[in-house]
């Protein structure tokens, strides 16, 4: 006896976004029902859940297991990315459902980006011929409900270019930085790329934010300076900086320094940029009860975006996260992270990522 379509639809949309890709392959019936247009327009307004993914440092473990986090429900989930050549090995960016994974051929770097769900993927035009791994980010626009090409851009970080990849276009276009290497951290807030560019010495660091209109068809010049005098020196008290997307603003955070001279910290602060008025705040401190687990002179990560932070030490196997989600800054504890199964001393390193079943590179 053969389930009504209707019925068999109520059924998925209470599936989560990991069950619904593996029901796709239990038989022709289901995985038509699940990859029609209709199904993917109703499963996508009902998914409302904050994912991160999360690897090492030293990029995916041998297995190449993307680790992903449902901070909603507090779950964890592994996807295998055993799919995609094996050149493949470092996650590097994400938006929306899409993942960029990059690697080496011959010395040379390649990108591809991929849906882990629906295990689809596209290899990008080679993009340079630096032996380094690429640092970038990628831009999007939300389409959901469609099982069409979704349109993005991956903006690749050089020494003294960027390198921009539209999905319309299949090529990529340089732009000239000027500047003698590249701004670090960078990220992405309603379609401008930020990071944070070093003006000081080895010894002793003096930032500056930056940011890059890349769609701009006559762009002059690609990092341009924000700031104001009467932020002063507000980017040199952290130790370690790090940007992040915060819903439309900008947090910076990083190891609150006993002084300006020292990279000494008391503990971990998290500021929030205002893009509108430009104004700093404080967002939230970490209570000592979980920064005198983390050694601050020691190597740290600090990733997220979306409303959560998430700070990684090699100190502990747990991770902290500041989340966002309710206005005030909540600390909590984040344990049983599946990367200490392959790795007991590692740092994580991560972004925000939307598992979605409607899109495909």
């Amino acid at each position: 006896m053969q389930m009504p379509r209707d019925l068999l639809e109520f059924i998925f949309l209470r599936l989560s976004v990991v069950d619904a890709a593996r029901a796709r392959m239990v038989c022709r019936l289901w995985r038509h029902v699940l990859c029609s247009q209709d199904f993917l327009l109703r499963f996508g307004m009902l998914r409302r859940e904050k994912w991160v993914a999360l690897f090492d440092e030293r990029g995916l473990n041998k297995e190449r297991m993307l680790v992903l986090y449902n901070a909603t429900l507090c779950t964890w989930h592994c996807i295998s990315l055993n799919f995609l050549p094996p050149d493949f090995t470092d996650a590097i960016a994400a938006v929306g459902g899409l993942l960029c994974v990059a690697g080496q051929v011959n010395g040379r770097n390649v990108i591809c980006v991929c849906n882990p769900f629906t295990r689809t993927y596209k290899i990008l035009p080679y993009v340079d011929e630096e032996p380094s791994m690429p640092v970038a980010v990628m831009v999007g626009r939300d389409e959901k409900g469609g099982s069409h090409e979704s349109f993005y851009q991956v903006v690749v970080l050089r020494g003294d270019a960027v390198a921009l990849y539209s999905s319309t276009c299949y090529t990529w276009r340089n732009f000239e930085t000027g500047l003698p290497y590249r701004p670090r951290s960078p990220v992405v807030c309603d379609g401008v790329v930020y990071g944070l560019q070093n003006m000081g010495s080895p010894w002793k660091s003096s930032w500056r934010l930056v940011y890059a209109k890349l769609d701009e068809i006559y762009c002059k010049e690609v990092w341009c300076p924000l700031y104001r005098p009467e932020w002063g020196e507000i980017l040199d008290i952290l130790h370690q900086p790090r940007l992040l997307e915060s819903n439309g603003g900008l947090f910076l955070t990083g190891g609150l320094k006993h002084s300006l001279a020292s990279n000494s910290c008391s503990t971990f602060i998290i500021l929030k940029l205002d893009l509108t008025t430009l104004e700093w705040s404080e967002a939230a401190r970490m209570p000592l009860a979980f920064f005198r687990h983390f050694d601050c002179i020691a190597d740290f990560k600090i990733f997220g975006g979306g409303g959560s932070v998430y700070f990684s030490s090699k100190v502990t196997s747990r991770l902290v996260v500041c989340d966002f989600s309710n206005g005030e800054g909540v600390w909590r504890w984040v344990g049983d992270c599946p990367i200490y199964k392959y790795q007991k001393m590692f740092l994580c390193k991560g972004f925000p990522f939307e598992p979605r079943l409607d899109c495909r590179p």
